[in-house]
Formats: C-alpha cells, sequence, structure tokens
C-alpha cells in the first residue's frame, strides 16, 4: 500500500485434456497461428446480468487478438486453426490487479519503516532480492490469471520494471507510478532510490513531477498523508501543484486519500484515481458529487490492513490459492515468526501478536464500496500486493472475496477485475471484455466463476496476449 500503517523463455506448452480425453493439445507461443477455443462458457462482465453468460461459445483468436466470439453452431472454425475442446470450462478476461508495488515482495521484510526485522534482513538486501525475484513475480502473477497490474509508486527503478515486462513473454501488463510526491519522509526505504519523497511546498512537488516525466510515468502519485495538527489547506496546494503538473504532461494522477476530508481535498486537487477507500466515515454527497465530476477510479484495497495483522500477530496461512500459485519463497518467509529467536523481534511485536485482531467488515470502507458503485463511480480491484502479508498473484481472491463480502455481486466484482481494471490500466479500448479486436488476454477456469467467489481462483489456462500458459508449470519453473 505504499503505505497505510505500497528469461524471456519460449512458451512451455500446454495441454488442454478434451472431454472426451483423447490427446493434449500443445501450442508453441511463436507460431500458432489461429487458435479456436470451442464450447465454453464465456462471462461479459460489462454486460447485464441477464446477458452476461453465453454458453457453448467459441473464442477465435489469430496472432495476439480476438478475431471472434460467437456461439458455436455459428462460427465456423478456421481453415487450420488448431482447436482447443474447452467443454465443461469457462472464460473471463484476463484480470488486473490495479494497485501493487513491485519494490516491496509480500514478506515480513519489505516495510522496515513499519516493522523493522532489519537486523536479520537489511533493507538492501530484500531490494536486492526483489530486484532479483522480478521474473518469478511475473510468473506468480500470470499464473493467477492476472494479465495486467498498475504499480501505483516507487523507486525510479520502477520504470526498469515497465521496460523488463514489456521485453517478458511471461510476464502481465504493466503500467506504473514513480516516487511518491509525499507529506512525510520514509528514510527507513531510502538507498539512494528513494520511493517516497517528502516535499514541504508547491515549488518541491513541481519538481518532483518534472523530475519523472521524461520517464513517461502512467500515473503521477501523491501519498496525501494527514496527521493531527497538519494543515490541511496547505497541504491541498501541494497536491494540487502535483496534480497540475502531472496534467500538464499529459499524466493521470493518483492519490493515497484514506480520509473523506483528504479524499475530497485530493478530489478538488484533480485526482484522476483514488488508490484506497475512504476508511474514516461514509462517503457523502459533496464527496459523490466531486468523483463524478472527475469521472475518478476508487480502488478499496479492502484485505491490505488485514494482511498485516495477519503476518504480524503470526496468524498468516496461505489460502489454497497461495499455496499453489504463490512465490513459495514470500510464502515461507511469512512463516518467520515461528523460529525467530525472541532477541530478533522487534519491539512491539509481541505486543500486537497478544492483542491483534482483525479489522471487521462493519467499517466504513466496506461500506463505502457498494455506496460508490452504487453512484456509478468506477470501482476497480487493487490488492496494494507487496505489502506484508499480501502477496503478489493470488492475493486477488481475497481481495474479490473481500469485495464480495462487502455488497458487491460476483458479477459487479469480476468487472472491478477486468472491465474496470483496464480503465486503470489506460488499455480500456483493448482489454477487459472479450471481444473482436480486442487484445488476446483471458482466463480459462475449471469451475463457474459466478457461483462462489472461489471458483476464481481454479484456473485452467491463462492467455496472454495470445499465448498460452499452464499456471502450474509457471510456478514450477520458479522453485
Amino acid at each position: 500500500m505504499c503505505g497505510r500503517v505500497g528469461l524471456t523463455a519460449r512458451f512451455l506448452g500446454f495441454a488442454f485434456l478434451c472431454v472426451v480425453c483423447v490427446n493434449a493439445v500443445v501450442l508453441a507461443a511463436e507460431g500458432a497461428g489461429t487458435v479456436a477455443i470451442v464450447g465454453a462458457t464465456v462471462i461479459h462482465p460489462e454486460r447485464e446480468p441477464a446477458h452476461a453468460v453465453a454458453a457453448d461459445t467459441t473464442i477465435i483468436i489469430s496472432g495476439n487478438r480476438i478475431q471472434s466470439v460467437a456461439p458455436a453452431e455459428t462460427q465456423p472454425i478456421p481453415e487450420g486453426a488448431t482447436v482447443i475442446d474447452a467443454r465443461g470450462k469457462w472464460i473471463i478476461p484476463g484480470l488486473i490487479d490495479a494497485h501493487v508495488h513491485y519494490f516491496q515482495s509480500g514478506n515480513l521484510y519489505t516495510r522496515p519503516d513499519v516493522v523493522d526485522f532489519t537486523e536479520r534482513v537489511s533493507f538492501a538486501q530484500e531490494t536486492a532480492r526483489n530486484k532479483a525475484r522480478l521474473p518469478a513475480t511475473f510468473k506468480v502473477l500470470l499464473a493467477s490469471g492476472v494479465t495486467g497490474t498498475v504499480d501505483v509508486g516507487g523507486p525510479m527503478w520502477n520504470f526498469e520494471v515497465r521496460e523488463a515486462a514489456r521485453r517478458t513473454e511471461q510476464a502481465p501488463r504493466v503500467a506504473v507510478a514513480g516516487p511518491l510526491v509525499s507529506m512525510v519522509a520514509r528514510p527507513e526505504l531510502d538507498l539512494g532510490d528513494a520511493p517516497i519523497v517528502k516535499v514541504s511546498t508547491p515549488e518541491q512537488a513541481r519538481a518532483l513531477v518534472e523530475r519523472e516525466l521524461p520517464h513517461q510515468p502512467d500515473y503521477i502519485k501523491v501519498w496525501f498523508i494527514h496527521g493531527y495538527g497538519d494543515d490541511l489547506v496547505q497541504q491541498e496546494t501541494i497536491v494540487k501543484a502535483a496534480g497540475d503538473a502531472a496534467h500538464a504532461g499529459g499524466i493521470r494522477f493518483a492519490v493515497h486519500a484514506t480520509e473523506l476530508a483528504v479524499a475530497k481535498a485530493a478530489l478538488r486537487s484533480g485526482a484522476d484515481f483514488l488508490v484506497h477507500s475512504v476508511e474514516d466515515q461514509l462517503v457523502d454527497d459533496e464527496f459523490i458529487e466531486l468523483a463524478r465530476s472527475r469521472n475518478v477510479l476508487y480502488c478499496p484495497t479492502l484485505f491490505v490492513l488485514d494482511g498485516y495483522g495477519l503476518a504480524l500477530s503470526n496468524r498468516w496461512q496461505p489460502t489454497a490459492a497461495e499455496s499453489r500459485l504463490a512465490d513459495p519463497q514470500i510464502v515461507a518467509a511469512l512463516r518467520d515468526l515461528d523460529s525467530m529467536p525472541k532477541d530478533e523481534v522487534p519491539p512491539g511485536i509481541t505486543r500486537l501478536m497478544a492483542r491483534q485482531t482483525l479489522i471487521t467488515h462493519s467499517r466504513p470502507a466496506e461500506r463505502n464500496v457498494r455506496k460508490v458503485w452504487d453512484a456509478g463511480i468506477g470501482v476497480v480491484m487493487g490488492t496494494d500486493a507487496g505489502n506484508i502479508g499480501t502477496v503478489h498473484g493470488p492475493s486477488v481472491f481475497r481481495e474479490m472475496r473481500a469485495m464480495q463480502e462487502a455488497g458487491l455481486t460476483l458479477l459487479e466484482v469480476l468487472r472491478a477485475a477486468t472491465t474496470n481494471g483496464a480503465r486503470a490500466l489506460g488499455m480500456e479500448q483493448e482489454l477487459g471484455t472479450l471481444a473482436p479486436g480486442k487484445l488476446a488476454d483471458l482466463v480459462v477456469l475449471d469451475a463457474d466463476p459466478l457461483e462462489t467467489v472461489d471458483n476464481l481462483s481454479r484456473i485452467h489456462r491463462v492467455v496472454k496476449d495470445g499465448r498460452v500458459y499452464d499456471p502450474d508449470e509457471l510456478v514450477r519453473s520458479i522453485r
């Protein structure tokens, strides 16, 4: 969350087992030509419920684009196409995690400004690990059906992450923000390329934005932390300066603002993307009107605080999806408190372990999701992955469950994670729906995702840019 407390290998091939159980079909990523996926039930999240489910559908993919989505009985199979029998499967657009941080790993050592384990693992060691492990992070995201991500703030090497993703077949699409324009400093994270930079004046805010603009960020991000005694009006002038500089450079403006008054100030300052929910109280009519006027995107990030609580109270356990799809290094490291000598446990953690209770789902953040959605504001799914206890990849399933528990239907959750997510990625003309001409990013599921949220993690195959991947093979390849 940047913070509340933020190989290319040639395609290995895949096998879709036909319902009648004969030969496996193996596709090479290059030279696959035209592919016909036949007989699946296709879910169209952008449609109203009565029209969202299309049974017995054939999808034709040519190269990296969808050529046709039509009833199997009316869709001829192109001559020479590779035919995939997908009867008994469900297909959804590729998932988009609209809030991640690649400079963070999700383990106990990734936020020394929150809890200091640096006597055990220095932040320099953790950062070096994260850079070296980037291909693995890409793979676990793709294995989890995440074909697009928005990194909303990190060091200047965030721009290298985006370039690495563009060069790597087995990677999601990546949009990025650079260092955060911040109201507060976080020196614990500064290794000479700080992800969070404190500014005190509008001039300093504009200067930081100007430093990032040559790298063509997808967003400029402000970490709008308003503490007791801070002058909100003065802070708003700083935020507006950053927003104006971003927009002058043709860049969208994202703001971390978790209190109602702060979120309103962010909207008045030109925010295009609120990267967290309003947490302190229910949103009001003024907020709704401001958000509508800005056509803002709203990303609740409901699980991330629970992730911190579970991990730091030593109660974090992997879900079935995380056991299957997460980076095994990170899953193992999240249990390090089990074996950590007492003298290596940071002060305060023992007390936290004794008293920590999960934040209940009656808090305003959850209640605001439904209210914001009903107001016609674009809600997107984002995990804040990389923070302690929120692992890259399969944390999307925890987040989508939380969104359903907050009152969204499963079809609405899917829309937030696909159609609306494509807006956050800046690719709504290319992604987010399954339609002719769109890029071929989709997920093949073994069970109906509109029956239970758990079925969203029952991933059979992932298609990104027309290339088909076996999620289990992706994860096995990083062990």
